[in-house]
């Protein structure tokens, strides 16, 4: 019998989620030959696989019948390697990448697999809420889960990933949809290793490859916003990584879409967007240089087109005037000594 799922579940110092995260995932009414959980310990330090061990012993002990287990222990490389190393075991007809500090509604995944397998899906897509809160027990306040919308064009219908991309606004995450393994493995797409904000590089580019790719409109995910998560941490490794994924994507583009069309310039016009995110990251790190030969950078000076934005293109060309400049508006005009707020930028941590 063929297993119909593989989740992922990258452990790296989670201990205070991983059991809420775990208790989701059983509850998503499969049947044990249906599934497996692909655990990868990412060279925790804390007390996440005492959890997990704990959580497997409670599951015996009661008789609860479950999908199987697969454990991978590697020295910490971060998220996209532990997420590659989990592909690679892997033998679902699908995979589902998790961050094991987030949760999932119950039982959505059964309907999601209907749903890809009727309609012969490479990519499934679904919808997302937002939940800001501390540590479970830290006793804070709560507030209620906020949906995160996602307009879709295409009315849920099936279609290429070129379509996709233009009329469906879905976050590059990566938990964000389950995919075919045989399509991913067919089209090469892993995760590019040692960088953060991995999910940029890699969501877009599977995407785009998928030959049948749709949006469920249900919300399955419950996306965890916590300070102290690396993402919301100032970092100038995320300027010198989002440069990496710019080049990555805008090379992309370039051999893989026409001169000219709409979807590269969807392309071009994220790597703009990301490129300002990455000057706007050094501000908040205290660094008003940039570090490097901006103008030796392939997708500068940034394009000024006409699906920009007002606002977009009037940014985009100051960048274009000086990027030292750019910066020194930046931290001129812009508060960096507040946090951003999470709820529109989206975490893909490593």
């Amino acid at each position: 019998m063929t297993m119909r799922l593989s989740i992922i579940l990258p452990i790296y110092n989670v201990s205070k989620w991983l059991g809420r995260c775990l208790a989701s995932i059983r509850n998503q009414g499969l049947a044990p030959e249906d599934y497996e959980i692909v655990a990868v310990n990412d060279g925790s330090t804390d007390d996440s696989m005492e959890v997990l061990d704990a959580f497997r012993r409670e599951e015996e002990k009661a008789g609860v019948k479950t999908g199987s287990w697969v454990i991978v222990n590697q020295e910490n490389k971060g998220l996209s390697a532990a997420r590659n190393a989990g592909l690679k075991v892997a033998r679902g007809t699908f995979v589902w990448w998790i961050d094991s500090d987030d949760y999932l509604e119950p039982c959505c995944a059964e309907k999601l697999l209907e749903r890809a397998e009727k309609d012969r899906l490479d990519v499934l897509c679904f919808g997302l809420q937002l939940v800001y809160e501390s540590a479970p027990g830290d006793n804070q306040p709560m507030t209620p889960p906020e949906q995160y919308n996602i307009p879709d064009g295409t009315g849920g219908a099936v279609v290429k990933g070129e379509r996709f991309m233009l009329e469906v606004g879905m976050p590059p995450a990566a938990w964000a949809a389950i995919y075919r393994r045989s399509f991913l493995e067919a089209r090469g797409l892993k995760f590019m290793e040692g960088v953060l904000h991995e999910d940029q590089e890699f969501t877009p580019r599977a995407y785009f490859l998928a030959r049948r790719i749709a949006f469920e409109n249900m919300v399955v995910y419950n996306y965890v916003q916590r300070e102290g998560s690396i993402m919301k941490s100032e970092n100038p490794k995320k300027t010198t990584d989002l440069v990496k994924i710019c080049t990555r994507l805008w090379n992309f583009a370039q051999e893989n879409t026409q001169i000219e069309s709409s979807i590269r310039y969807c392309f071009i016009n994220r790597v703009s967007f990301l490129f300002s995110q990455a000057l706007a990251n050094l501000c908040r790190c205290g660094i008003y240089t940039f570090p490097g030969d901006y103008k030796s950078l392939p997708f500068y000076p940034l394009s000024i087109n006409k699906y920009l934005g007002k606002k977009e293109r009037y940014k985009f060309t100051l960048i274009n005037s000086s990027v030292p400049l750019y910066l020194s508006l930046y931290h001129k005009f812009v508060k960096t000594d507040k946090p951003v707020k999470a709820k529109k930028k989206l975490r893909t941590h490593a």
